[in-house]
């Protein structure tokens, strides 16, 4: 009886089909990363579009006033209100109020998962544990968690006395975790000398309303839309953390608070997506992100006093 056999592979053909796969697999894993990337793109866009507009629900709900960067009630028994000055204060951040009242969900239904407030390819790092993000590139990319208390440093400025609170009596009971940026003019501590004209904070979109007061003995209250001109092209939020330092917001410029967590031309980590005035999203190259000029910042374009933004002509930035 014969017995039929048959012959194995050769140690070349299975080095053949060895490098076939591994060509293949060096093929289909950038093109699966690009697929995950633009996947989180399109997620951080509806998280931004989301929160857009909500704020614009807000405004309508509220007579016309831009939600407040946080709040910050006169201290008792004080006529100044500049954190850092005496005992550590709570600021409720303008992710627990839209949360809080209903206008963009933190979260899941129990709250277990943290999605609206968070881009998927936010850096691990508490982006503003210092006060600043200083030189790290990767700092802007994470994130921060509201409501938070602010201390300060009894001498102004920033400080590393940042840590997340509950409020309950004003109804803010969890901690959001959050890795976007708004467009904010916001003083915490104490001014150096001399006062400063609170009219200046009308070029930004918002505020930390309460702080004050000022050299008329104005303090900041909510801004309106009605100060607005052209919403569509006026910056709200963007992938970062915190707010503010628009004289610092393109990519490798320190104290930078613009997280570019996503995808362009040029690169990984070179655009960041924006949400507008509007309600409506825009993806912005890092190196044409629009930005103020300032003391860190001196040769940046002038800023633009027409409207709540701190951007010189934003038209000829944006439009095609």
């Amino acid at each position: 009886m014969s017995i039929n056999t048959r012959p194995g592979f050769t140690l070349v053909e299975l080095l053949v089909v060895i490098g076939i796969i591994a060509v293949l697999i060096s093929i289909l894993l950038p093109a699966l990363a690009r697929a995950r990337e633009q996947a989180n793109s399109i997620k951080c866009m509806s998280n931004l579009r989301a929160i857009a507009q909500g704020m614009v629900n807000y405004t309508t709900d509220n007579k016309g006033c831009v939600i407040p960067s946080f709040n910050l009630p006169a201290l008792p028994g004080s006529t100044t209100n500049y954190t850092s000055i005496g005992a550590a204060q709570a600021m409720d951040g303008w992710p627990s109020i839209l949360d809080r009242d209903g206008y963009v969900r933190a979260g899941n239904a129990d709250y277990s998962i943290n999605t609206s407030f968070y881009c998927p390819d936010t850096y691990d790092i508490y982006g503003m544990q210092n006060g600043q993000t200083l030189v790290d590139p990767g700092k802007p990319r994470g994130y921060v968690e509201w409501p938070m208390t602010f201390a300060g440093n009894n001498g102004g400025g920033d400080s590393d006395n940042q840590s997340p609170v509950t409020i309950p009596a004003e109804g803010f009971n969890r901690i959001i975790k959050c890795s976007y940026w708004i467009n904010a003019y916001n003083p915490i501590g104490p001014p150096s000398s001399p006062l400063p004209n609170l009219q200046t904070a009308d070029v930004f979109y918002t505020s930390s309303v309460g702080w004050g007061p000022d050299i008329n003995g104005n303090y900041i209250r909510p801004h309106k839309t009605t100060n607005i001109r052209h919403s569509s092209r006026l910056v709200v939020v963007a992938d970062g953390v915190y707010m503010g330092r628009q004289g610092s917001d393109q990519l490798g410029q320190n104290d930078s608070r613009i997280g570019y967590r996503h995808r362009g031309t040029r690169g990984v980590n070179t655009v960041s997506n924006v949400g507008f005035a509007d309600g409506h999203v825009e993806a912005i190259d890092g190196w044409t992100f629009p930005q103020s000029k300032s003391a860190s910042n001196p040769n940046a374009p002038a800023q633009n006093l027409s409207g709540p933004t701190v951007y010189a002509n934003p038209e000829a930035i944006f439009l095609p």
